[in-house]
């Protein structure tokens, strides 16, 4: 069932714990996260909302009623996807006003089937979106954001579904930045990163995304993984507004290198 979009007022919530300290590691970090990571303090006025769902792009409103949405005023934006061939899907993102279709975009529209599937906005000019993808070598890639491709570096591509946070103008649907969050296996190659919801926008500004790990995440050198013991892996990365520098990140049962306060 989608959740429906909620005003988070000044929520205070306190981040993630970490548990005992364990010895120091390669990565300079003696302190290994045991508790999921929880939301950090909303900023007030944004909502979000997080879910699935297939539409058109073009279609009337009533169409999009069931996909993830926020409203703010007369203005709604709707995140899902467009199933354009029998085994492929392209993300969309739409605004309607007072019912009438202004935009809708494709952020991708190549081989890897891509989704949307959160929305984080405020009536302001920006919003953010949070997508899974499949594989590489789509327009997602090279955005400017942090991690800018499926496969950064050294590690190797393939086809598991990894997440994506993207900043999209609210005016015209123009995707501006983005950023890949993924997992890295132990040959180095990409496995599985799900988002765990919509992006929360603190108050501080900084933009927070969880996650969850089919394997170990990867780390804030945005070329390997953290060092983990054992499931689950439960993660949380902060990044800057355009979501060009990372903040910081950790995950339960791992070790980071710089993890969040």
């Amino acid at each position: 069932m989608i959740l429906r979009a909620i005003l988070v007022l000044g929520l205070v919530t306190g981040g993630a714990g970490c548990g005992a300290d364990r010895p120091q590691n390669g990565n300079g970090n003696g302190n290994q996260n045991t508790n999921a990571p929880v939301p950090g303090p909303s900023a007030e006025g944004w909502l979000s909302d997080f879910g699935g769902g297939v539409a058109r792009c073009g279609a009337p409103e009533t169409e999009l009623s069931d996909l993830p949405h926020v409203t703010v005023d007369n203005v709604t934006i709707y995140v899902g996807y467009e199933q354009v061939s029998g085994e492929n899907q392209d993300p969309l993102v739409a605004r309607y006003d007072d019912g009438q279709l202004v935009w809708c975009r494709h952020h991708e529209q190549q081989g890897p089937d891509g989704r949307a599937v959160g929305i984080t906005w405020d009536g302001s000019e920006m919003a953010y979106v949070v997508y899974t993808i499949v594989g590489g070598g789509s327009g997602l890639e090279g955005q400017g954001g942090w991690l800018p491709s499926y496969a950064p570096g050294a590690i190797s591509g393939g086809g598991p579904r990894v997440s994506y946070v993207g900043r999209v103008r609210a005016t015209d649907g123009e995707l501006l930045s983005g950023t890949f969050i993924i997992a890295v296996k132990s040959d180095h190659t990409v496995n599985t990163h799900s988002p765990a919801g919509a992006v929360t926008v603190l108050t501080d500004g900084s933009i927070e995304f969880l996650g969850e790990s089919a394997h170990k995440p990867i780390d804030a050198d945005g070329a390997s993984a953290m060092d983990c013991t054992d499931y689950p892996f439960d993660s949380r990365y902060r990044f800057t507004p355009d979501l060009s520098r990372l903040v910081c990140a950790d995950c339960t049962n791992c070790v980071s290198q710089r993890p969040c306060e």
